[in-house]
């Protein structure tokens, strides 16, 4: 963990904390829509929604379920902008390094006089790559990850919709059989 703290310099901490909240909310969407895909707990409430406003008209009935799924749209994709703000901030810090590593190349190389060795543009030129590598690293998932859970966020909230219409449908006497 020193080396890891030597080699990244200054930026270690703000590219550490980057990392583990970006591991904590992949970790923690993916547990959670893995539960909700696989218990059918989005239908299974929406249908209770459906069951308690059934004798409402059409309209309200709507709106009722249209407010429910708004929410629970915010409840799946809670973390989400998290994970984004991160796969941006990662890579800025990145180039912090980067920017910082020349610094500290071009400052050892105005001290130095005499034949300029491979040695004085090593350590700087090494955060440089280090701290652009980390920020990436850390970027790459979380970008991945919050695109992807927003999709599956997506999916599981039509699927909803769509099987909440249907009941709808069927509770204002339509025949659905043929949309199913």
């Amino acid at each position: 963990m020193s080396a890891l703290t030597q080699q990244l310099g200054p930026l270690f901490y703000p590219l550490m904390a980057c990392s583990l909240i970006a591991s904590l909310i992949l970790l923690e969407r993916l547990f959670v829509l893995i539960s909700f895909t696989l218990s059918g707990r989005l239908i299974k409430a929406g249908l209770i929604v459906l069951e308690h406003h059934q004798d409402d008209d059409k309209a309200t009935r709507e709106e009722v379920l249209s407010i429910w799924l708004q929410r629970q749209q915010k409840v799946l994709a809670s973390g989400i902008r998290l994970l984004h703000i991160v796969a941006m901030i990662a890579p800025l810090l990145g180039l912090l390094g980067t920017v910082l590593g020349l610094i500290q190349v071009f400052d050892s190389l105005a001290l130095h006089t005499g034949p300029i060795e491979p040695s004085l543009l090593a350590d700087g030129l090494g955060l440089a790559m280090k701290t652009t590598a980390m920020g990436l690293i850390i970027a790459i998932p979380a970008m991945l990850g919050a695109y992807l859970y927003q999709l599956w966020t997506d999916k599981l909230i039509h699927s909803c919709e769509h099987e909440l219409n249907l009941r709808a449908l069927r509770c204002s006497g339509v025949c659905t059989e043929a949309l199913a």
